[in-house]
């Protein structure tokens, strides 16, 4: 995330596994025909981008239809994570990601689940900073009152 707001800080940051590559991988190597797979997953890796900041969560997929989101904290809904067995096995996962407006899908998230609570966390840390802002602000206006 390089435009980072004003008290905005960087908390973490999801990358897409190098485990999509073994299967795709082994076909090149061994019959030559993998490498129509191999390529879609190369650009996978190399356009996905996910930051998490202690005010929003940005995203980034896609090559020649890419898709974005920059949603703060306080608007998303939910997130999910699903991971298959290659997943469990190599410790990746999908990342689904409901805001206000729609779903987000970040495919082969290196630590999905750590990456989820890290989000949860956050979301949490966010809205107890937003009420104490709210308190303060109440305060300061009693005692002006």
């Amino acid at each position: 995330m390089d435009n980072l707001k004003k008290d905005e800080v960087m908390v973490s940051e999801g990358k897409v596994h190098w485990a999509i590559l073994i299967i795709p991988g082994l076909f090149t190597l061994m019959y030559g025909i993998g490498l129509i797979w191999l390529i879609p997953r190369i650009v996978k890796i190399l356009t996905t981008e996910l930051s998490l900041s202690n005010k929003r969560l940005v995203g980034k997929y896609g090559l020649i239809n890419t898709k974005a989101m920059d949603s703060p904290l306080n608007k998303i809904n939910s997130v999910s994570v699903e991971s298959g067995l290659f997943g469990k096995i190599f410790g990746y996962g999908t990342i689904n990601v409901n805001t206000a407006s729609t779903i987000y899908t970040f495919k082969f998230v290196k630590g999905a689940s750590n990456f989820k609570n890290v989000i949860s966390n956050e979301m949490d840390n966010y809205e107890e900073a937003k009420i104490q802002q709210q308190a303060k602000s109440m305060a300061a206006a009693m005692k002006d009152a």
